[in-house]
């Protein structure tokens, strides 16, 4: 295990030398470099596994030697090492790639606990890697495995098989489109349709159109979430998009978002991704879309909302507990939403960030066990719109669950919340209370007991709850069958599953997803 400290002042460096356990980590050889330019030299040439760096220094300071090394794609594990009051560094940080930070004056306790979980973190991702480029080496001799990854290499300007696309070339009239299809929460389908799946199914659809017209090959772009992109070099694109958006709606039951560039050279491929991949990012999420297809027209000039200065006032509803703090926050931020009529993904992606480093960084202030953020796109409904509402509810429920933590720090209730979380994550699963009895040492009747205290309904009740609600979410995806969604919440019975479901809200499931269609229809009239 190699280390790398860089700080501009000495006794920093040597404190650090002197405080942390490097036996533990079984760690060889320590470097030290007093900046960024320096340090620079010795990451390439020796590749430490663990950095402590500074954010204040001369000549490259801890932000541009953050932005470095996420640019360069180091899989080094960077501890920040700042004070309390250097906010903006430590969000920059976080953004940048840092997996943890440290308060000056820096306490030996501390320090130990944050290295030795680096150290961890970055053991478990190196094994990840090692499996990862085993199973890679294997499939990339499989062609449409390899044909992936070389197009995705070239739509990003990576290096590639040439020979690959100068047979596109040759076909392409040397003008061709990108064009993006961004596949939206389709974890929420992971039971029923797991991604590879996803993947295979909506490829299938897609290159089955092209060939008929020899003039389009689609590939996974590998190197982003959840997205297929096509190279399109025949007439119209914009009619071909359309009958692949018609059809892919009818076979694949997520919603997904499509984008072109303009026409551009085999050469520019990479400038045509970015065409294609900024309307994304930049289109009105506000707009009601007629269809899944966003064009260059969507997007428009706007001012950007100072999520900073809002996340200053959530400082004080942290240091206070005060959730009515975050619903002034969030009034006001649905009030220039609504002056200024447009909110990009952009801008939503920027709030996720911010708000999520404030929470952590109060998490670790408080010594408290880690944060589950809310992913973003959990929060894309069926016809492909951005829940905006649900998705602040989201959050304020998980910081009035925070606040509750903060205010009750016990062992008990830890333990009864980490419960609680389990079954949120593994509804789907048969769970006793025997189970949680054997694994946290307590009997099952106290675990019963406090279980009703803190969350008002026994356990059983609950992961019924949890069930439904799952179920509820999964109904307003009409390709979806009743019988695969009885399945993915844990009923192997269908029919059973209809009768605690009419049971528990009332309807049965046909009735509770025609009753959602009918007002889904009347919200858009």
């Amino acid at each position: 295990m190699k280390v790398l400290i860089i700080d501009d002042e000495r006794h920093v460096r040597e404190g650090i030398k002197l405080l942390a356990n490097w036996e533990m980590a079984n760690t060889t050889e320590i470097f030290e470099a007093e900046n960024g330019q320096i340090a620079k030299d010795i990451i390439l040439k020796e590749r430490p596994q663990v950095i402590f760096t500074d954010m204040m220094m001369p000549e490259v300071d801890g932000r541009e030697l953050l932005k470095w090394i996420k640019s360069e794609k180091l899989t080094s594990k960077i501890i920040v090492i700042t004070g309390y009051e250097d906010y903006q560094f430590m969000r920059e940080a976080i953004q940048n790639g840092a997996s943890d930070y440290l308060l000056k004056p820096i306490d030996p306790d501390s320090l130990n606990d944050t290295f030795i979980k680096a150290v961890k973190e970055w053991r478990k991702e190196e094994d990840d890697r090692i499996e990862s480029h085993k199973y890679l080496q294997k499939l990339y001799e499989i062609l449409p495995i390899y044909r992936d990854q070389q197009l995705s290499n070239a739509i990003n300007g990576n290096s590639y098989d040439q020979n690959l696309l100068l047979k596109l070339e040759s076909s392409a009239a040397n003008k061709v489109v990108v064009s993006i299809i961004k596949m939206r929460n389709i974890d929420a389908f992971a039971g029923i349709w797991p991604e590879d799946l996803c993947y295979f199914a909506s490829l299938n659809v897609v290159n089955e159109i092209l060939q008929e017209l020899n003039a389009g090959i689609a590939f996974r772009n590998i190197h982003a979430k959840q997205e297929i992109c096509l190279i399109y070099w025949g007439t119209n694109p914009e009619y071909v998009l359309n009958n692949i958006a018609e059809i892919l709606a009818k076979v694949v039951p997520f919603p997904f978002h499509i984008s072109k560039s303009k026409h551009y050279t085999i050469e520019q491929l990479r400038e045509a991704y970015n065409e294609a991949n900024s309307i994304l990012f930049e289109y009105n999420l506000l707009e009601t879309l007629g269809t899944p297809i966003i064009n260059k027209e969507y997007i428009e000039e706007y001012s950007s909302i100072n999520f900073v200065e809002l996340i200053k006032i959530l400082d004080q509803m942290m240091e206070k507990h005060d959730i009515s703090i975050f619903d002034e926050v969030v009034n006001r931020i649905i009030y220039q939403i609504k002056e200024r009529n447009y909110f990009s993904y952009s801008q939503l992606e920027t709030w996720d960030q911010e708000y999520n480093s404030l929470v952590t960084r109060w998490m670790k202030l408080k010594s408290l066990q880690s944060f589950l953020k809310l992913d973003i796109d959990t929060f894309w409904n069926i016809k492909g719109q951005f829940e905006l509402k649900v998705y602040f509810s989201a959050q304020r429920e998980k910081i009035s669950a925070l606040f509750l933590q903060l205010g009750q720090p016990n062992r008990e209730l830890n333990t009864i919340e980490e419960i609680a979380y389990y079954i949120q994550k593994n509804y789907s699963e048969e769970i006793s209370l025997q189970e949680f009895s054997e694994k946290f040492y307590l009997s099952r009747e106290y675990i019963s007991r406090k279980f009703k205290q803190i969350y008002g309904e026994n356990l059983s009740d609950y992961l019924v709850r949890t069930r439904i609600n799952r179920a509820k979410e999964l109904l307003k995806f009409p390709n979806l069958k009743i019988y695969e969604i009885a399945g993915e919440i844990g009923y192997q019975d269908d029919k059973y599953f209809r009768k605690i479901f009419k049971k528990m809200v009332g309807m049965t499931p046909n009735e509770f997803r025609k009753d959602y269609e009918i007002n889904q229809k009347q919200i858009h009239l």
